[in-house]
C-alpha cells in the first residue's frame, strides 16, 4: 500500500535530495526555481516523490509540479484508467 503524500513528506524528500537548503524555508506555493533550485534539483525532487510515494509524474506534468502545493494538487487528481 502506498504511503500517503503529505506536505511534510514532500519537504522530507526535498531535504534529502537538495541538502544545501532548509526545506522548511520553502513556502508551500513558492516556485522551486524562484527559491533557487535548478532543473536537476527539480527532477531529483520529482524522482524522489515517485520513489517514496509511488506517485507517477509523467513528462507532461513535470512543468506543472514546481511547488510543494502543485505536487500535492497533482497527487489529489483522480487517476485516469489506462485504456
Amino acid at each position: 500500500m502506498p504511503v500517503k503524500l503529505t506536505e511534510q513528506g514532500v519537504r522530507d524528500v526535498i531535504s534529502s535530495v537538495v541538502e544545501r537548503v532548509m526545506a522548511d524555508d520553502l513556502g508551500t506555493s513558492e516556485d522551486f526555481y524562484d527559491f533557487g533550485f535548478d532543473s536537476l534539483d527539480h527532477v531529483q525532487i520529482l524522482m524522489g516523490i515517485e520513489e517514496a510515494f509511488g506517485l507517477p509524474i509523467g513528462e507532461d506534468d513535470v512543468d506543472a509540479c514546481r511547488s510543494i502545493q502543485a505536487i500535492l494538487d497533482h497527487a489529489a487528481r483522480p487517476v485516469e484508467p489506462a485504456c
